[in-house]
């Protein structure tokens, strides 16, 4: 019997495996390549993607809108692929920091929530049994809790990630574990979901 897979998608990490890609052999990660190369010979049955809008402040600079209207238009694009829904989770909120070298004070946005709505949705469809397994893009540890509850309803998870220490990419050793499987996606791995030019 074919398997019906559900991918799901950490944005954030997805971003990160973009940027990878584009620095290293200067391509772009096409999102519905990626759904097709995880899900194998299964029946794919959605790729879902868990992001947040970028941060704006409450007098936008240019910088600030020019990033929202760029990623709104990836977001619309996302929901027009067959079987493809992006997720508006969490939000995107300043955080300050003190630099240890000079102490000026500076903002990075830090998002929030988004681990959390991803989590909850895998641990809400695994008990509803809408899929056999369940593809997990992310390197993220805060997700074996969910990832062990999901398999206590016999689904499958397995977790897809990068590892690369130079440019901050990371595959948890404890997700890792949890899962079913692990498949770790190398740049060749990534070139072959890449957008044709």
């Amino acid at each position: 019997m074919t398997k019906k897979v559900v991918v799901l998608i950490d944005g954030g990490y997805y971003d990160s495996l973009n940027y990878y890609l584009k620095d290293k052999r200067g391509k772009k990660l096409d999102i519905e390549k990626l759904s097709k190369k995880v899900v194998r010979d299964g029946i794919h049955i959605r790729t879902k993607f868990y992001h947040s809008y970028p941060y704006q402040s409450e007098n936008p600079t240019k910088e600030e809108k020019e990033k929202y209207r760029k990623a709104q238009k990836f977001f619309y694009t996302i929901g027009l692929k067959k079987n493809h829904e992006f997720c508006n989770v969490g939000r995107v909120r300043p955080k300050y920091f003190i630099c240890p070298n000079c102490g000026t004070k500076f903002m990075k946005p830090q998002q929030k929530g988004v681990d959390v709505g991803l989590a909850l949705d895998l641990v809400k469809m695994a008990r509803k049994r809408v899929a056999d397994e369940f593809v997990l893009i992310s390197g993220d540890e805060d997700f074996a809790a969910a990832v062990e509850l999901a398999q206590e309803e016999l689904c499958n998870v397995i977790v897809y990630y990068a590892s690369d220490n130079h440019y901050g990419i990371y595959g948890s050793q404890k997700l890792n574990y949890v899962a079913s499987d692990r498949v770790r996606m190398d740049l060749d791995f990534l070139e072959e979901c890449a957008m044709d030019e």
